[in-house]
């Protein structure tokens, strides 16, 4: 298994024959897949922990961060300084932190620097969040609420048919997951799509929550037949390009004979930032319209929270009373990130990829790492700290 930087793959548009919604009991047991598994595969295949280098799109950074002076953005220094201190004592690589659309606080360790692209690992759903708003803009898929089969016909039967762009952004597609499916796509040596293809339902849509990784990556085969584009070019034109991501891109997954799929995108601390900020301002980037302000406010509201009040579209949210853990989807009856406001929302990948957004406060704050003591699902654990001493700096 390797993990390469990209190449251009032309992709033939395929839209399924009609929506061919086969009915069916909508809680059946099924076979294996690949979802955490391709975390995992992925996992077992993770690049030095020195970033490899990587060409920049031609053309000088066409968005880059204004700054300003923390004190003048409302923050204590010194409470920034308590926060860096944290995110330093808990492995981090980057802190950055963003007020009122400007970066007024950035520090590096670990030789690291503002020009380092990081692996992301789950952090790029919320910047995936965004690629498929820029896909249903321009009319490419329908709603969000539109079958997946529609793309992938090969996803037809065992209720397949019932997974949908919104079921599966919220993780709540009822597709089959548990670390032994994971396993066996590892050991069957499956690409995304066939992890998915080997899997079949065991819950109706929006009846119950599991995050899911194989179901995620079903989109990247969904996007690519819905634009003709590979996700690679289809992200750079619709993500990359006009946030002004230099230097971003996807990671391959590949064998020595073929492309299985894409693990994650490698971006710039700044540009995770970014992803946030197009969040907080409701679509805006750089005062023009990049999404509409009713699509991010799906993104940041749960659409079943019955199964999760905690997780919107490839968001995590803070509004809930209580959240689902990962693996068992165990309850937790405490908010997700405690001493922040409930309006928060985050993008948390492996090792502490973060991107937090709190949009009473107008604070965007990013941080990026390789070790972290604990996971966002953790009880008062590491993210959850690191939050409640960003806004703590908030004076104002």
């Amino acid at each position: 298994m390797k993990t390469t930087s990209p190449t251009r793959h032309a992709v033939d548009p395929r839209r399924g024959a009609g929506r061919a919604r086969r009915g069916g009991s909508h809680g059946l047991l099924s076979l294996a897949t690949a979802a955490v598994a391709l975390a995992a595969v992925t996992a077992a295949a993770q690049p030095p922990s020195r970033q490899v280098g990587t060409e920049p799109w031609p053309g000088p950074d066409t968005a880059p961060w204004p700054t300003g002076d923390a004190a003048e953005a409302g923050f204590d220094p010194a409470g920034l300084e308590r926060l860096a201190d944290l995110a330093e004592t808990t492995h981090a690589d980057s802190l950055l932190v963003i007020r009122h659309g400007r970066l007024v606080f950035e520090r590096y360790w670990n030789d690291r620097g503002p020009d380092d692209v990081q692996q992301t690992y789950s952090g790029t759903k919320g910047a995936f969040a965004l690629l498929v708003g820029r896909v249903l803009a321009r009319g490419e898929i329908e709603s969000l609420d539109q079958p997946l089969v529609d793309f992938v016909p090969e996803l037809a039967g065992q209720t397949r048919d019932l997974m949908t762009f919104r079921n599966v952004m919220a993780m709540t597609s009822g597709l089959a997951q548990w670390p032994a499916l994971d396993r066996e796509d590892r050991e069957a040596g499956r690409s995304q799509l066939e992890a998915v293809l080997a899997r079949g339902m065991t819950h109706a849509p929006d009846d119950y929550f599991i995050y899911h990784n194989a179901a995620y990556r079903v989109l990247f085969t969904a996007l690519e037949r819905a634009t003709g584009l590979s996700l690679p070019d289809l992200t750079r034109r619709e993500l990359f390009e006009p946030l002004g991501m230099e230097g971003a891109y996807w990671v391959e997954i590949h064998t020595d004979e073929r492309l299985l799929g894409y693990q994650s995108i490698r971006m710039r601390p700044r540009d995770l930032a970014k992803i946030g900020q197009v969040l907080l301002n409701d679509g805006l980037w750089k005062g023009q319209r990049y999404l509409a302000a009713d699509y991010i406010a799906q993104l940041r509201t749960a659409p079943a929270p019955k199964a999760n009040p905690s997780y919107g579209l490839f968001w995590h949210l803070n509004s809930g009373d209580w959240y689902l853990t990962y693996r068992e989807s165990d309850y937790v009856r405490q908010p997700l990130l405690p001493g922040t406001p409930p309006d928060a929302v985050a993008a948390w990948g492996n090792s502490g990829q973060i991107v937090v957004v709190v949009p009473s406060l107008d604070l965007v704050w990013t941080r990026t790492g390789r070790q972290i003591p604990s996971n966002i699902w953790t009880p008062g654990g590491t993210t959850a700290q690191l939050s409640a001493a960003a806004v703590a700096a908030v004076k104002q």
